[in-house]
């Protein structure tokens, strides 16, 4: 059996931060995607914008506590990926800065948009990330055969693991493409609301798996080079 044991704890923290950006665009959807007056007015509602502000400026921090260690000790190609990984993770967790600044572009504060517009962007959104995040797995699944070439594996055990870690690893986003596609069938949109929550449930697995390992310049492939 697996040890489970925590041994990257910085990695929770990005695992926290991006729970906490889910759950503020999750709550966010609500009132975007109905068409009432209480909405309205939750939307224009200065009180809700310095919470949210207030919970964003702790999620980018968050972010770059997760990420320092990775690029202040690694070097080289190493420091590279660190650096794209923590920009990655800094656009994630910064969604709601971002919607913040096209809503006070289109003046949305003072005159809330029509349900509409704003359910065709998350979708759009949903759908192009989920196809990013299953076509890197495509790409990955090529690849990863050839790089065990030398082991003594079979050709099926390869196929069956290559699945397993698949649902292990991608579960969020795989609920996310199902409750995205049967939304139509529940009331309140709330397969997209559930949707939304569970985009960045996906990135938080990703960190708590790497929490679950030791950071990687502290390991021997790191000390190889």
């Amino acid at each position: 059996m697996a040890d489970k044991k925590i041994q990257d704890y910085r990695a929770l923290y990005g695992a926290l931060s991006l729970l906490l950006v889910g759950f503020v665009l999750s709550f966010q959807c609500i009132f975007y995607l109905r068409d009432d007056e209480f909405s309205k007015e939750i939307i224009r509602a200065r009180w809700l914008w310095e919470i949210v502000l207030n919970i964003q400026i702790l999620s980018l921090a968050f972010m770059w506590f997760s990420h320092h260690n990775r690029i202040l000790f690694s070097q080289g190609r190493w420091r590279v990926r660190a650096i794209l990984n923590f920009t990655a993770g800094f656009v994630a967790a910064g969604t709601p800065a971002a919607i913040m600044l096209v809503a006070a572009m289109l003046d949305w504060y003072r005159y809330p948009p029509d349900p509409g517009l704003p359910k065709q962007l998350i979708i759009k959104g949903i759908y192009a990330w989920l196809a990013i995040i299953f076509s890197s797995e495509v790409i990955g699944n090529f690849l990863r055969p050839r790089r065990r070439g030398k082991q003594n594996q079979s050709k099926t055990r390869v196929v069956f693991t290559a699945k397993y870690d698949f649902f292990r690893r991608r579960w969020p986003a795989v609920l996310a493409a199902i409750f995205l596609a049967g939304n139509e069938l529940v009331i309140n949109d709330t397969g997209i609301i559930l949707a939304t929550f569970l985009c960045f449930l996906q990135g938080a697995v990703t960190y708590y798996r790497k929490a679950l390992k030791p950071p990687y310049y502290e390991t021997e492939a790191y000390d190889a080079g």
